[in-house]
């Protein structure tokens, strides 16, 4: 409700007070003072609050094992409070999650590592296919008619099979006219050595010559046809393996091993949030206000085991300020408070929000959330507030 400071009253009171001990003698004429003028104030009751406090809970359930601060003490932000059983099991899977990390990453690198390998192997083979494909088509290339040999080596082929011709008949003519025996006679012997050795030159230069302007049987054709066939079938394997690889590893294999590091890293996740789950740290530095569990007790997802809050920080929140006097207030406001607990308490302070909701309740109240100027060495967490708010005329209408 919205009422009037004691400060003005107390000043009629003065004045009223003067005028009648005067009595009937002439007053002395004095300068009359300046009446104090009221300010307006919206009272309401609140309770005292911490800026900053939770209810803590885990995400997971389990057996209390270990609750590491007792109701008033004070914990750092990121301490364990409260540790669940089980813990080792975490552990382990969080080991053995973290390995199968390690392999996958392994496995993805020597997918790349082998598609260099790979590209290199196949670039090589390549290049062999196609050396080989050059020289099965040279081999069939020359050994076409007309290709063994030019017209020069032609003519030599044919003057030296001419003159091993004439040297046949020479020897031959030396052995018929050298007498004797060739098993007895060294003479005859040596005339028939040279007989024969004509000949097989002669036999030499014919088949030179024939070679150079023959061509290949029909086995010899079909070989140099499938040496040629077999050749290109390498090329074109070579080929389409080269191509397989430029663009990098296998599609296939390399889904396959970015699919097992992926579940890696999710199993690693899981894992974490498993073993971070098992314990219960303090998001902030402040106090233990209650704690709500016991040692070896079971615990439900969500249930609340540890009230913490920073009590060094205590704010007011009012409980029963109504529409009207809402209507009228504005942030940054000066207020004095009082309390129920702290009689000789008294502080100021100033309006840091009012709730754009109206709270749930009988009526309709909005909740103010005043900052304290000075805070009581004895004012605790709950206990009841009085509060004046300064109202400008100018606020609300």
């Amino acid at each position: 409700m919205t009422r009037h400071t004691p400060q003005a009253a107390l000043g009629l009171v003065a004045l009223l007070l003067a005028a009648c001990q005067a009595g009937g003698s002439s007053p002395t004429p004095t300068a009359d003072p300046e009446a104090e003028i009221p300010v307006p104030v919206a009272s309401a009751t609140g309770v005292v609050v911490p800026e900053i406090w939770a209810e803590l809970s885990l995400r997971a359930g389990g057996i209390v094992e270990v609750i590491r601060f007792e109701e008033g003490k004070t914990a750092r932000s990121g301490e364990v409070l409260i540790q669940l059983s089980g813990r080792e099991a975490l552990e382990a899977a969080s080991t053995t999650a973290r390995l199968e990390l390690v392999a996958a990453q392994q496995a993805l690198d020597e997918v790349h590592e082998q598609a260099d390998v790979v590209r290199s192997q196949a670039q090589s083979e390549l290049a062999n296919a196609r050396e080989a494909l050059r020289v099965a088509t040279y081999k069939w290339t020359v050994q076409q008619e007309g290709n063994r040999a030019n017209s020069d080596t032609i003519r030599t082929a044919r003057a030296r099979l001419v003159l091993a011709e004439s040297e046949v008949d020479q020897a031959k003519d030396e052995y018929d006219s050298t007498p004797g025996s060739a098993s007895e006679d060294p003479a005859k012997a040596a005339a028939l050595a040279a007989y024969m050795s004509a000949k097989a030159a002669r036999d030499s230069a014919l088949r030179n010559l024939n070679w150079f302007t023959g061509k290949p049987t029909e086995i010899q054709q079909g070989l140099l046809d499938a040496d040629v066939a077999v050749a290109e079938a390498r090329v074109a394997a070579a080929e389409r393996a080269w191509q397989d690889v430029q663009s990098g590893p296998d599609p296939d294999t390399l889904a396959q091993a970015e699919a097992r590091l992926a579940n890696a890293e999710a199993q690693v996740r899981a894992a974490e949030a498993a073993l971070a789950d098992s314990e219960l740290r303090a998001p902030f530095d402040g106090t233990v206000a209650a704690v709500e569990v016991r040692a070896n007790e079971w615990v439900m997802p969500g249930q609340v085991l540890i009230v913490l809050a920073d009590l060094g920080r205590l704010q007011v929140e009012t409980t029963d300020l109504n529409e009207i006097d809402a209507a009228r207030l504005a942030e940054g406001a000066a207020a004095t408070i009082t309390f129920d607990a702290l009689p000789d308490a008294q502080v100021t302070g100033r309006v840091l929000r009012i709730a754009p909701k109206s709270s749930e309740g009988s009526g309709v109240n909005y909740t103010v959330v005043l900052a304290l100027d000075d805070i009581p060495p004895r004012l605790r967490w709950g206990m009841t507030a009085f509060i004046d708010i300064e109202v400008s005329d100018s606020v609300g209408g």
